[in-house]
């Protein structure tokens, strides 16, 4: 997620003269690695337009069946990905392709020796391919079922469950109204539960029996996660669930668009094909080896999964993690960023503030006054919007520790930031946000705090940036009475004059901002008073 792009005005032409040259629309391409195929999309978008396929690839390459057996890419797997690669090169080349996004998931992020494998890609394509966690193929997946999806009433609903089941894992997001509260990554991809399967010298009934135990094992794990029973509607991705779906409404699914089936015919379908082995599976829907031994355990997950919740009909759209790249790309180019998603990151962030029963006033208040002084304080700090997104977070949730404990409730607020998922926000941005929660209270960073040092050197100058702000906001409502509604930052000579306003007596709020403020003056070299707005 990029900052919003400035825009400026032209002047207009003057009367008579020739009207200037467009842009040239430049074609670019998103490649995605996944566990059972490396699938390249070229498009192309003009300003404020939809984007326009050119050409599409794709080649299956097993990379899940080499990690999720040994923690390892294999040789073979490597070579074909590589050459793949070289081809999709080249098409990108033939297009005169400059910009692009290279993902890769869990097969490539779970390898041991992906920075080796990935170091081969570069030599051999000069493509440099980026590792992403579960948290930003939700946000992708998200961004393509609300464009695919945006009158469909599943995003108006109460409650909806958001579900792709891929090679390496399954992709959950709860939606409420359209916006995503839940999400989560979980250990149900095809791939891996076949690879299981595999280690179980067991006939087909006694496998499948297996199959459902351990899916129904990790299912009630989501349970605790993922408000599987307040969905109303389900949607499902991914080409195993397109699959089945064709197969209940007798069609092919169109390239482009939506389809909803009943879900007791999906389940009962799901039935049906779980009860045969791959030979029957290839042999009833001419499918190749692999896509048959892959289409039984998806189904078995997509089964359990869906039975949790309370739709009646299942929804299918056309929408994909590259279908999200295209997208993401796209939308870059029109200045659409970080603030398009803020609003789902904050709702994500609040229902899990409401899952540690967090002071919901004292909360919004803090991050309220942070995310004040953040902007008052732009020319001073350097940081970028995104920053000010992960600010406004760690603020939310600085408190959620006194779940736990009163006592020390910083170090256990840092414990449930650093373990759980904010949709939207990658693992890098989940420890940022822990650290800076840490540090709104007691002792300021030290070198012997090893979740600080682990962070780099940029990113730690961050987090003491942030936290400075956030101590000082916090302070400023340490009585949770929200008494100061406002704060602005004067500079006077080499000081800042913090002028507050709002209701009431506001001693204790000033006394406390100041007493708070010595981290402000440690990170950013400036004295710091507090007064009453008006006053001198």
């Amino acid at each position: 997620m990029r900052g919003p792009k400035k825009r400026t005005l032209t002047p207009k032409a003057k009367a008579g003269a020739p009207a200037p040259e467009p842009e040239p629309v430049r074609p670019f391409a998103v490649l995605d690695m996944g566990a059972s195929a490396l699938r390249l999309v070229v498009a192309e978008a003009a300003p404020g337009q939809p984007a326009r396929v050119l050409e599409e690839a794709s080649r299956g390459v097993l990379l899940g069946k080499d990690t999720f057996t040994s923690g390892k890419l294999g040789a073979a797997s490597i070579e074909a990905a590589v050459r793949t690669l070289e081809g999709f090169r080249r098409i990108m080349d033939t297009y005169g392709v400059v910009r692009y996004r290279a993902v890769a998931t869990s097969a490539v992020r779970e390898a041991q020796n992906r920075d080796t494998f990935l170091d081969r890609v570069r030599l051999r394509t000069g493509l440099e391919v980026e590792v992403i966690d579960g948290s930003e193929e939700n946000r992708l997946t998200y961004m393509a079922v609300r464009e695919r999806l945006k009158d469909h009433e599943s995003l108006a609903a109460d409650g909806a469950l958001m579900l792709e089941v891929g090679g390496g894992s399954a992709d959950l997001s709860f939606l409420c109204k359209g916006e995503p509260t839940h999400s989560g990554t979980f250990a149900l991809g095809s791939i891996r539960l076949r690879q299981n399967l595999l280690s179980w010298n067991v006939g087909h009934e006694q496998r499948l029996r297996l199959l459902r135990r351990h899916v129904h094992n990790v299912v009630e794990d989501i349970r605790r996660e993922v408000p599987l029973g307040q969905a109303l509607h389900v949607i499902v991705l991914g080409g195993d669930a397109r699959f089945a779906a064709s197969q209940v409404l007798g069609e092919d699914l169109p390239k482009e668009g939506v389809v909803t089936v009943a879900r007791d015919a999906f389940l009962a379908f799901a039935d049906e094909t779980a009860a045969l082995d791959d030979e029957q599976v290839a042999e009833r829907f001419r499918l190749s080896p692999t896509e048959a031994e892959t289409l039984v355990p998806a189904l078995v997950a997509y089964r359990a999964l869906i039975a949790e919740t309370a739709a009646t009909t299942i929804v299918v759209p056309e929408a994909s993690l590259r279908s999200g790249l295209v997208l993401d790309l796209a939308r870059s180019e029109d200045g659409l960023g970080i603030e398009s998603f803020r609003k789902q990151v904050l709702a994500s962030a609040a229902a899990l503030g409401e899952r540690y029963h967090y002071d919901t006033a004292h909360a919004r208040a803090v991050a309220s006054l942070a995310t004040r002084l953040f902007d008052d304080l732009r020319a001073e700090h350097g940081l970028s919007d995104r920053d000010r997104l992960l600010l406004e977070v760690a603020s939310l949730l600085h408190d959620v520790g006194i779940y736990v404990s009163l006592k020390g409730h910083h170090k256990h607020s840092w414990y449930l930031l650093s373990v759980s998922e904010i949709f939207g926000l990658s693992r890098d941005d989940m420890a940022v946000v822990a650290n800076v929660a840490r540090y709104h209270r007691r002792a300021t960073p030290q070198k012997s705090h090893l979740p600080y040092m682990a962070l780099d050197r940029e990113t730690r100058v961050a987090v003491n940036k942030m936290a400075a702000l956030l101590r000082v906001a916090n302070a400023l409502e340490s009585d949770h009475l929200q008494k100061v509604k406002d704060v602005k930052v004067r500079t006077e000579d080499d000081t800042w004059v913090l002028e507050v306003e709002g209701a009431g007596d506001l001693t204790m709020e000033r006394l406390a901002a100041i007493a708070r403020s010595d981290f402000l003056t440690e990170v950013f070299g400036r004295r710091v008073t507090v007064r009453e707005g008006g006053r001198s």
